[in-house]
């Protein structure tokens, strides 16, 4: 697969149902260990809420933003340590296996699928 063109995953309906599940088994488990300065893809936060961050701090007297964007990051995204650090916190082995199944999902490029072996699908509900 070409890495310059990023392949975007379109799950079915049935699938965004199941990841929209999933998402709200997972969010609240993982949601409270994110550093208070994140704001992407967080519930109830957004780039006002950032924004807003960054204008109190500027207020008071801070004079450096730093924003970081890592390249291709979900696109590169180990999945056996993901998965181990899922595991540290889920033990339901049903809700593994879901979360398996969709890094493990097959893509098509063209007419031609293949299986990703790191990243996760971008376009997923569950994939933030």
């Amino acid at each position: 697969m070409d890495k310059t063109n990023k392949p975007l995953g379109i799950p079915t309906v049935r699938d965004r149902v199941v990841q929209a599940a999933l998402l709200n088994v997972l969010e609240p488990i993982f949601e409270r260990d994110f550093a208070e300065q994140s704001y992407g893809f967080r519930p109830g936060l957004g780039c006002k809420d950032a924004l807003r961050r960054v204008w109190k701090l500027l207020g008071a007297g801070y004079t450096w933003v730093v924003d970081a964007d890592l390249k291709s990051y979900f696109d590169t995204i180990a999945h056996e340590p993901m998965l181990r650090q899922v595991e540290e916190k889920v033990s339901d082995g049903k809700v593994i296996e879901v979360v398996k199944a969709f890094l493990k999902q097959g893509v098509m490029a063209g007419m031609k699928e293949w299986t990703p072996e790191e990243g996760t699908p971008q376009g997923a509900v569950m994939t933030p």
